[in-house]
């Protein structure tokens, strides 16, 4: 019985069967899960979702043979129109200029990996008695140590994690290496995420080592401007040649303007980050699983106020304004602008003075 059969049948049985996404939206705002999983309100999407869609969609048609970089490269600037139009944006155009810039470096310098994969592999697996969990790996690849071992890799396209936050991302990546184990003959090698957004500057030494520095894609040059500025400096240009060089090599986010000594001791890779997968990490993603399905259980399905909305303050509502799918409706939210509309007012207006001049 494959994956897609067993799924068909755990439905039909009424079976506890959850995704790491929907536990994650119990996190983040009990409300949220409340309207999308019981009451099955659909909701809006948000900008990031959807074109976080499509760069998966376009890179699995790369990598299954289907597609070519050209063909990605416009299906992808297509769905920005398509979304301006439909008035799906951003936070900002700041915000917005930003993001586009990494993703258009990525799709100008695709590289693609040139190793056989397992392309959005289903998995469905039991954690612990009764409570099971579906999800999409997005890429199987082939391990180092050859069979069976194998490496999984996760395309994400959001800003890079730290703290808590890697943490709690980290999970996902453990739950595939469970299902997979699980349900196949693979042994995971490593677990990991080619974050689209980022790259590696490597910067060869003197001493012959070599460093590197993770760097948004969009700006890597300005982000390395001090360490530029100091080779250039000992190069024995003059203050103002540095200042010229590196402000065209900014404005250009390359170094092809930059002395021959210099930018050849620089290279870029794609930004692939690992995640220790551990067999205390993998325990603690089943309690994860397990404590998280019994708080939503534990929830009355017809009393609404047991399903607890998102703390939202001044300094943090990005989550309940950009990428919950109830943002349009949910009262918590629309009573939270309602209580501080003096401020974002005056916020917006700070803004607006500010385009003048930016």
């Amino acid at each position: 019985m494959d994956a897609k059969e067993k799924l068909d049948q755990l439905y039909e049985s009424g079976a506890k069967v959850f995704s790491f996404s929907k536990l994650g939206t119990f996190d983040n705002c009990e409300y949220e899960y409340l309207n999308t999983y019981i009451k099955k309100n659909r909701g809006i999407d948000n900008v990031y979702t959807l074109l976080g869609s499509e760069l998966h969609d376009n890179i699995e048609k790369i990598y299954g043979n289907e597609s070519d970089i050209d063909k990605f490269k416009e299906s992808y600037f297509n769905k920005l129109v398509e979304l301006d139009i439909l008035g799906v944006n951003f936070p900002n155009e700041k915000i917005g200029d930003s993001w586009k810039a990494d993703v258009g470096h990525f799709l100008n310098n695709f590289n693609k990996i040139d190793k056989k994969m397992i392309l959005e592999k289903l998995i469905v697996f039991e954690v612990t008695d009764g409570i099971w969990m579906q999800g999409y790996i997005d890429s199987i690849s082939p391990s180092e140590q050859g069979k069976p071992y194998v490496n999984i890799i996760d395309w994400k396209t959001s800003s890079k994690f730290a703290g808590k936050k890697l943490s709690e991302a980290g999970r996902q990546l453990l739950m595939y290496k469970l299902g997979l184990e699980s349900t196949t003959n693979f042994k995971v090698d490593n677990v990991m995420w080619f974050m689209i957004k980022y790259l590696y500057v490597c910067h060869k030494l003197k001493n012959g080592n070599t460093k590197k520095k993770m760097c948004n894609r969009g700006k890597w040059v300005k982000e390395m401007r001090a360490t530029l500025e100091k080779e250039l400096y000992k190069s024995g240009l003059e203050e103002f040649e540095v200042e010229l060089l590196l402000d065209e090599a900014i404005k250009e986010n390359n170094l092809n303007n930059l002395p021959d000594e210099i930018k050849s001791r620089y290279w870029l890779e794609d930004c692939f980050v690992e995640y220790e997968a551990t067999e205390e990490k993998i325990e603690e993603l089943k309690k994860y699983v397990t404590d998280t399905v019994a708080a939503i259980e534990s929830k009355n399905k017809e009393n609404e106020e047991e399903w607890k909305p998102r703390e939202i303050s001044k300094f943090d509502s990005f989550y309940c304004s950009t990428l919950c799918g109830h943002r349009k409706t949910c009262t918590f939210y629309k009573k939270f602008l309602n209580e501080n509309s003096d401020e974002f007012n005056k916020s917006k207006k700070k803004d607006d003075f500010d385009d003048l001049f930016s």
